[in-house]
């Protein structure tokens, strides 16, 4: 099944949580959730004893000032032009390749922060010539 990237929530939690001093980023998604850096790194499972309140009602967690977005891996193939199955053949043959922020049950999901540098810097994919026959 592919990520619904509608259904991927990032919620900013401004107080230290689970030994993060200055908080963290929880990225939901269905029912799982990861404890991310601000950074965006360091993702662990996140199960909170606690519900993050919405901003509305004065708590600790708000949406994020500036906006973290998520990439599904459909959304960055269409970025690249490319059919969503290649897509993991770029992260292998690629190391600038950004890593996945979350792997959820239904796949991972990317800092879009992180793609859109990594896109003017990637290698194009080799093609084959097609007027030559296959080895």
């Amino acid at each position: 099944m592919r990520i619904n990237p509608r259904q991927v929530h990032a919620l900013l939690v401004l107080d230290p949580v689970d030994g993060r001093p200055d908080g963290a980023w929880v990225i939901r998604y269905r029912g799982e959730a990861y404890l991310i850096d601000k950074g965006g790194g360091n993702p662990e499972p996140f199960v909170s004893a606690q519900r993050l309140q919405p901003i509305e009602s004065r708590a600790h967690a708000r949406p994020p000032e500036a906006g973290f977005d998520a990439r599904t891996a459909d959304e960055i193939a269409g970025e690249l032009r490319i059919n969503p199955a290649l897509l993991s053949f770029v992260q292998r043959s690629d190391p600038s390749f950004p890593a996945p922020i979350a792997t959820f049950r239904d796949g991972p999901v990317w800092s879009a922060e992180a793609v859109e540098r990594w896109l003017p810097t990637r290698q194009p994919l080799a093609v084959r010539d097609r007027s030559q026959q296959r080895a």
